[in-house]
């Protein structure tokens, strides 16, 4: 008995189980102009939305990591113009910015700019 109660207070002490469920917050840009919040929160949960003025586009977001919170970013064109992009974006606090056009081995059609929010 008194090893198992050892067991759950380690357990529970341990930061990233407690932070896991927080959600995380930040938002995609294009141009200048807010297109949308999101919030995500939990391991690998995701969100999938076509920008406004955009409707053959669908951004996909998945998170990798909640903190440094790192983002997997998929951008898909439905006509077939362009080929599928994906990239990992890293944002270490909050305030802190990313361009698609930064994100090395990714060709994204449009110049999305994701900020994360605190």
């Amino acid at each position: 008995m008194k090893a198992s109660a050892l067991i759950l207070a380690a357990a529970l002490s341990i930061p990233a189980l407690a932070s896991a469920a927080d959600p995380v917050k930040f938002q995609v840009f294009l141009d200048g102009e807010l297109k949308h919040s999101v919030s995500l929160a939990g391991p690998h949960s995701q969100f999938k939305f076509s920008p406004e003025g955009l409707t053959d586009t669908t951004l996909e977001f998945r998170l990798i990591a909640p903190e440094p919170l790192i983002l997997e970013m998929k951008e898909v064109i439905a006509n077939g113009t362009s080929p599928e992009a994906t990239g990992r974006i890293s944002l270490i606090k909050p305030g802190s910015s990313a361009s698609a056009t930064d994100i090395k081995g990714a060709q994204f059609k449009h110049a999305y700019v994701v900020v994360r929010q605190e």
